[in-house]
């Protein structure tokens, strides 16, 4: 599947709900992506996208959220960063249990 965004294609949301099925189709069987665009400046609010890319952007974002927590608990086991308890937390922003629903 290709990634490059250069043969993209653009429509605007009306465009897009006219043409849905058929941009739904591109995207499954030709990986085409299709930008969604609004406003008179015609800025991309959204995107039609074979559904593999969002599932390997969001296995780069669970990778690079391992990383980062990997990172902040060697800092803590390091003595480099502390915590604070929860309970503390609430009471230096003066909330509640009950107010967080608890």
């Amino acid at each position: 599947m290709s990634t490059d965004t250069s043969d993209a294609h653009e429509l605007s949301v009306t465009q897009a709900r006219d043409h849905f099925s058929e941009r739904v189709n591109r995207a499954v069987y030709g990986g085409e992506i299709t930008f969604v665009t609004r406003g008179r400046r015609h800025q991309r609010a959204a995107a039609i996208v074979p559904a593999d890319m969002v599932e390997h952007y969001e296995e780069l974002l669970d990778e690079r959220d391992a990383r980062i927590a990997a990172e902040r608990l060697a800092d803590i086991e390091a003595g480099r960063s502390t915590t604070v308890p929860f309970d503390e937390v609430m009471r230096r922003i003066g909330l509640s249990a009950e107010e967080l629903g608890q």
